[in-house]
């Protein structure tokens, strides 16, 4: 028995000293280290965790969705091309866009009506570009309907192409045809498509307003629709003010952009403006019983 008692009493000697090394090790750290003060050390840096009113863009309104797809078709090309493309469907509208995460392909098909229905939808698809299993294809990866009444306003869409971070993007803009047509009785609608950083094409942006015009400088899209200023002193609202909605990619979250908001007077011109380039253009639909047009 007293030979188990004195191994105990080396024991606890040995747990001793180690409890004391362990509290002076604690204290050397806590002289070295500084504390942090922030309450939040994951706050990020740059241009959209510093700028006032800087908030994630608008995509509530988009329905493109892998679910839209019905029927998905791989389509055999050595390389994204519209003109490839239409060898194999029929598109109204369609465009490429390169980047140095991969290349992606937008196309948009009216579908097939006649004077029984009401209404006619437009059938949208994005592509990538696969050369997995052996075969070189563009490949349908989200797919997104538009719908207009046949008895409405006929809309054109204009599809875009710009260059923002050195990367090309998409802007597609659906406005009344007829330029006399109030705004805020039939509002423009403009969604913006970039590839994500893994080459996946993405629908960063999509905002409706009267009047829609955008602008572009290299590192944002800007957004400029009508609103009324404030108030004179006659109580009159002033004219010629509008929105401006700055898009850019997040420097939080991979895959999308945010927005900045500001008012004012009409912008005229953008500093450091870079070029966005009208690539296609279609009249949806393209036959109404509002006002018939003649086959081109």
């Amino acid at each position: 028995m007293a030979k188990q008692r004195s191994e105990a009493k080396r024991t606890n000697r040995v747990l001793g000293v180690l409890v004391v090394l362990l509290l002076i090790g604690a204290g050397a750290v806590a002289l070295f280290v500084e504390p942090s003060t922030s309450s939040d050390a994951t706050v990020v840096s740059g241009n959209d965790a510093t700028t006032l009113g800087v908030r994630p863009a608008e995509v509530s309104r988009s329905n493109f969705s892998a679910g839209w797809g019905i029927e998905q078709y791989d389509f055999q090309m050595n390389a994204l091309s519209c003109s490839e493309l239409n060898t194999h469907i029929t598109t109204d509208l369609c465009a490429v866009a390169k980047t140095k995460h991969g290349d992606f392909m937008f196309s948009a098909t009216e579908s097939y009506w006649d004077e029984t229905d009401t209404s006619v939808t437009l059938e949208m698809s994005l592509f990538g570009f696969q050369d997995n299993n052996g075969i070189k294809r563009a490949t349908g990866l989200l797919d997104a309907q538009m719908v207009r009444d046949l008895d409405g306003v006929q809309v054109k869409i204009d599809l875009y192409r710009t260059e923002v971070h050195g990367d090309e993007v998409l802007i597609a803009h659906r406005h009344p045809v007829d330029d006399s047509v109030n705004g805020y009785d039939v509002s423009d609608q403009v969604f913006i498509i970039a590839a994500s950083p893994t080459g996946a094409p993405t629908v960063v942006a999509w905002y409706n307003g009267p009047g829609i015009s955008f602008e572009a400088d290299g590192k944002n899209i800007t957004l400029l629709y009508k609103r009324y200023g404030v108030a004179t002193e006659s109580g009159t609202l002033q004219q010629g003010w509008n929105t401006q909605v700055r898009l850019f990619p997040s420097a939080r979250v991979p895959y999308g952009w945010d927005e900045q908001i500001t008012t004012g007077p009409a912008l005229r011109d953008v500093v450091n403006a870079v070029p966005v380039i009208l690539v296609d253009s279609y009249t949806f639909p393209v036959h109404s019983r509002l006002k018939p047009q003649s086959i081109n």
